[in-house]
């Protein structure tokens, strides 16, 4: 199973092979500090020597191998350099802690110059290597293609996203991470409003950054069944709307043995030895050496990727369609546009326009337009502005414009009277605004005028 957005299988498992390294070295440790209790003093020396042999191991699982030849050399000397403080660190550390008395190995300092000498040269090396190849910031279509099957895809906050059919899709990469994918077929979008569901289509090809699609690895026949194309052909002819690609903005990035800060629009990741923290479209995350601390929790289920908290999908991330379709978020804003349509959502506030007609929604205050009309309504005060009219309501006055002329009344059961209907027909256009229907201003401007009439 590919996770667009997420590390490899390999990745993956590196990593967490580097996480085991270094969680059996902190036990180790652990068992050294206690080892009088445990009675194995006779081994202290090579629980050190295997702890601090876990370490190395570690570091150097932790290699980035996906970005060049170049790059994989920086990076290995770079680990190269921290394990070496850690370890000259460690050996500091606990000649501190562990008296002379206590049988600390004070042999180990005798090896204190040379692992200097190795967390220079191999710090000097990682530079130098970086600097021949530097980390490339440009997007581009990646390995390995993927299909993602009809009615699969992801539920993020208000927002769930999923594919109408069977379709293919190509990891985008930038600066040797995953940063998004291009989906050939068309995407569903579903939003969840204070006012109801608001059901949205991306034609495809749709190009996606900061979501983390699922889907299987493609193989040469399936691919060439489903697109006629085999997987290097489909990554040969992805084309990247460059839109998408001009939303990741700069990538600025600095790189150095001990040290890694990458910042663009869409993630932050600071790296200071084993202290990782990334601020990304997933949440919240900080590690320290093997322990990981993660803001939101999350489960699969039925091939949906789930948050328990309705706002919990943090971070910016975008779907674009063919044409100027495309389903954006910002932290907790939403927006989309779609076929003549839009939406912005924001908590427990909305806008949706259909067409030339159109509402807004907000806990203290609902507004429908068109083009020849609109009508305001709030818990003290409605307006309704027309070709042929204006018309005020607030407490038991009300206030009629109409062909220059101005005219004001004080009747409360008038003032109740239009403050009913005009709320049941804010209500009405708002529905017939979420259901694709045009705004019936004839059926409004009858019923009021009747109203009018009615009381003199």
């Amino acid at each position: 199973m590919i996770e667009i957005g997420r590390e490899s299988r390999l990745t993956w498992a590196s990593r967490r092979a580097a996480e085991a390294l270094g969680g059996m070295a902190a036990l180790l440790l652990l068992v050294w500090l206690i080892r009088g209790l445990l009675g194995i003093q006779e081994y202290w020396f090579y629980l050190l020597l295997v702890s601090f042999a876990f370490i190395f191991l570690g570091r150097i699982f932790s290699t980035r191998t996906n970005s060049g030849a170049a790059r994989a050399v920086s990076s290995f000397l770079g680990n190269l350099t921290i394990a070496s403080v850690i370890v000259i660190l460690l050996i500091w550390f606990l000649g501190w802690v562990e008296p002379p008395s206590g049988g600390f190995p004070s042999s180990f300092h005798t090896y204190l110059s040379d692992l200097v000498i190795v967390a220079i040269a191999t710090g000097l090396g990682a530079y130098a290597a970086h600097k021949v190849n530097p980390r490339s910031s440009r997007t581009s279509a990646g390995q390995p293609p993927f299909a993602v099957r009809e009615g699969n895809g992801l539920v993020m906050g208000e927002v769930k996203l999923a594919a109408k059919h069977d379709t293919a899709g190509v990891p985008i990469r930038r600066s040797g991470r995953t940063v998004g994918c291009i989906l050939l077929g068309d995407i569903s979008a579903s939003f969840e409003t204070p006012m109801g569901a608001v059901n949205a289509s991306l034609a495809g090809p749709v190009t996606t950054v900061g979501i983390p699609f699922q889907g299987s690895k493609l193989n040469e026949s399936e691919a060439v069944k489903m697109t006629g194309k085999t997987p290097k052909q489909l990554v040969a002819d992805a084309r990247i709307d460059t839109s998408v690609s001009e939303s990741l903005g700069r990538s600025e990035s600095v790189d150095l043995p001990f040290i890694h800060v990458e910042e663009n629009e869409f993630e932050d990741v600071v790296e200071v030895g084993p202290i990782k923290v990334r601020d990304g479209p997933s949440g919240d995350q900080v590690k320290i050496g093997p322990f990981s601390i993660d803001s939101h929790d999350e489960h699969h289920h039925n091939g949906w990727h789930h948050r328990h908290d309705r706002h919990g999908w943090q971070g910016k991330w975008i779907a674009r369609g063919v044409g100027d379709s495309y389903v954006r978020a910002d932290g907790h804003y939403v927006s989309a546009k779609w076929n003549g349509s839009s939406l912005s959502l924001d908590g427990s506030s909305m806008k949706l326009a259909v067409g030339s007609d159109s509402f807004s929604y907000s806990p203290t205050e609902v507004t429908t337009a068109s083009p020849l009309h609109t009508l305001r309504v709030t818990q003290d005060k409605i307006t309704l502005d027309t070709r042929k009219f204006t018309l005020k309501i607030s407490g038991d006055n009300v206030v009629l414009r109409a062909e220059d002329k101005t005219r004001t009344t004080e009747s409360k059961a008038l003032a109740s009277d239009l403050r009913a209907l005009l709320t049941e027909t804010a209500k009405k256009q708002v529905k017939d605004v979420m259901e694709g229907l045009p705004i019936d201003l004839n059926e409004m401007l009858t019923s009021t005028e009747d109203v009018l009439a009615r009381h003199g």
